[in-house]
């Protein structure tokens, strides 16, 4: 009860206040067909969902209504939209949708965790429900935080699979709630009736139920068995002498860096989810590639950008938290992957970053030397002066031959030359990952 009074109390604080002496003390609320929404139970949803921050799409200063005063309701004042409501007021509304979701049934994202640490690869969304606030309407009079009149709503409500990585549908539906006794949940009631309405939409299951054709990972992972689920998180054994996953170990090309950066640059790819994007490389023909964890934390998919312009989805199907590293999977490729070396380096040696700086940058390739090779804060990193930046992360660090000896990790801020990568055979290690000699 006491956030719902915190809600209404934030709700008309928001509102920016004018009086209008030629407002109409009322006005007749719109028309809205409310839905019965379809809950998850009894549909054998194999799928989690979660919900993106909800946007405001009106400006300051649009009219919103009225709001008589006073313990009898006279009076009219005229509310318009402020900039704090922009900032703010999505937050609510999402909170209210996610609320909707979690009574209906549906499964949601993270909420299995059992640590704030965890990173469980299962518990990723396998949809986003995401929204545009397109209008707000209401004639209420507020006593504290209790109001009584009309509220409505219209919001432009989108589906996002994150296995296809695009909007698979999207309905704009409306919300109204009434009330002629002062009650503390009215804006709240008239949003669940939005929601609601999207639910209803029989094009909202069926695509939750749809057949996922997801990429397959290749080589047996631990634990995974005949009927074992496509992405499911790994436990990472520390066996040294053992590795889970087997590929076939890439050549390094003739000449080295400077004779085949074109070839090179064909491993390296682009990758988008709906939080950023970031680099990564193929090391496998039959389509595995690594990343920076951070690149595609919260993520089961991500979208994956070829040098030549092609597009693919690649599956996160393995991750670890303390190496900060992931491994993902797309269909096989025609193009060489990436040697990797399997001796350290010397510091002082020449090295080279590829990946795509502030993530239109694609393939840039930088030149430095490994300046140290240190731990830093208990984490073993490779420190070099080549340049990196945004959207460089989870891209190669290559030695003279064109090996890889790291993944791009950070730099520091405000201090040029002082970048970190993560060693390459601590992130296979940490993947469980070793290579079959050609």
């Amino acid at each position: 009860m006491k956030n719902v009074r915190l809600i209404i109390l934030a709700l008309a604080s928001a509102f920016a206040v004018q009086a209008k002496a030629n407002s109409p003390a009322e006005l007749v609320p719109p028309k809205v067909t409310l839905l019965a929404p379809v809950g998850a139970a009894g549909q054998e949803l194999n799928v989690r969902l979660s919900v993106d921050s909800v946007k405001i799409g009106l400006l300051p200063g649009d009219e919103l209504g009225h709001t008589p005063g006073g313990i009898f309701c006279q009076g009219t004042k005229g509310q318009m939209v402020s900039e704090p409501f922009i900032k703010n007021y999505g937050n609510f509304i999402t909170m209210v949708a996610t609320q909707e979701l979690k009574r209906l049934g549906y499964p949601l994202a993270d909420l299995g965790k059992s640590s704030a640490f965890d990173t469980d690869v299962n518990n990723a969304p396998d949809f986003r429900v995401g929204g545009i606030l397109k209008d707000i309407k209401l004639e209420i009079c507020m006593t504290g935080p209790r109001a009584e009149g009309w509220v409505y709503y219209k919001v432009d409500w989108a589906l996002y699979s994150e296995r296809e990585q695009k909007v698979v549908f999207q309905k704009t539906t409306e919300g109204l709630a009434q009330s002629e006794d002062k009650v503390l949940d009215l804006p709240k009631r008239a949003l669940i009736t939005s929601v609601d309405n999207f639910l209803a939409a029989p094009e909202f299951l069926a695509a939750l139920k749809a057949k996922n054709d997801a990429p397959q990972p290749q080589g047996k992972l631990p634990g995974a068995g005949e009927d074992a689920q496509p992405g499911a998180a790994v436990v990472v054994t520390t066996d040294a002498a053992h590795r889970s996953l087997m590929l076939t170990e890439a050549r390094a090309p003739s000449g080295g860096v400077q004779a085949a950066q074109a070839r090179l640059r064909d491993a390296v790819v682009t990758l988008e989810t709906s939080a950023g994007s970031g680099s990564g490389f193929y090391i496998d023909r039959s389509g595995y590639l690594l990343t920076d964890l951070h690149v595609v934390r919260g993520a089961k998919f991500a979208k994956v950008r070829l040098q030549n312009g092609d597009k693919l989805v690649a599956q996160v199907v393995k991750v670890n938290e303390q190496a900060d590293v992931a491994l993902l999977k797309t269909p096989s490729i025609e193009f060489d992957p990436l040697a990797v070396r399997r001796n350290a380096l010397d510091v002082g040696e020449d090295v080279y970053a590829i990946g795509t700086p502030l993530g239109v940058l694609t393939n840039s390739v930088t030149k430095g030397v490994l300046s140290a090779d240190r731990v830093m804060k208990g984490v073993h990193v490779l420190q070099s002066d080549a340049a990196v930046t945004f959207g460089s992360s989870g891209g190669p660090l290559l030695d003279l031959d064109g090996r890889v000896i790291g993944l791009t990790r950070s730099g520091l801020k405000d201090a040029q030359g002082f970048n970190f990568f993560v060693p390459i055979q601590d992130a296979l290690q940490a993947l469980d990952i070793g290579f079959n000699r050609p």
